[in-house]
């Protein structure tokens, strides 16, 4: 599908601010997780795994911090689901324009107990996804951060993927020169 405008054009609290921190953290989170686990012996198993849990250790970071007052982390087990800005958004790694995780799309429990108090949904209700892809290159590989909003009959209405700006580390040092 081809891009759509920014997530803020269907839903004003998903500000372009919030959604910029958010997956820029993602990312940074991500490509760090492909660092460590680039040894020979890192499996595909290895870095899936590692990548998902560094972006949820991330979100549990971003979650204790109080400057980010905005972003919660609504359900912090292994099915994470972040809150930004009091909107559910569920994390896939997978492709989000050739979609293998179909059980993804399903409400989680935190988004099925949220419709429950906020009563039945309407078209102008979308569901948000994250969705963090590789392009598969193992030695330098790209990732990509895409926002789906998606109807009640699960079509795609939003599709929005971030410029990465990448973070600075706060471990860097200037070495002295030689």
């Amino acid at each position: 599908m081809a891009q759509t405008q920014h997530p803020s054009d269907f839903e004003s609290k998903l500000t372009p601010e919030y959604l910029a921190i958010v997956c820029n953290n993602v990312l940074d989170a991500a490509y760090r997780a492909l660092v460590a686990a680039s040894t020979d012996d890192d499996t595909n198993w290895s870095v899936g795994t590692l990548l998902y849990g560094r972006v949820h250790g991330r979100f549990k970071t971003m979650h204790r911090d109080k400057s980010l007052l905005w972003f919660k982390l609504a359900n912090s087990t292994m099915d994470y689901t972040p809150s930004v800005n009091g909107v559910l958004m569920q994390v896939v790694m997978d492709d989000p324009d050739v979609r293998k995780k179909a059980h993804r799309m399903a409400a989680s429990r935190v988004e099925l107990y949220q419709a429950s108090l906020l009563g039945p949904s309407s078209d102008s209700n979308l569901t948000w996804r994250l969705y963090v892809d590789s392009d598969g290159n193992m030695e330098d590989p790209k990732l990509t951060v895409t926002v789906l909003g998606l109807d009640t009959n699960q079509n795609v209405v939003c599709q929005w993927m971030h410029d990465y700006i990448p973070l600075q580390s706060v471990r860097t040092i200037d070495l002295p020169v030689e």
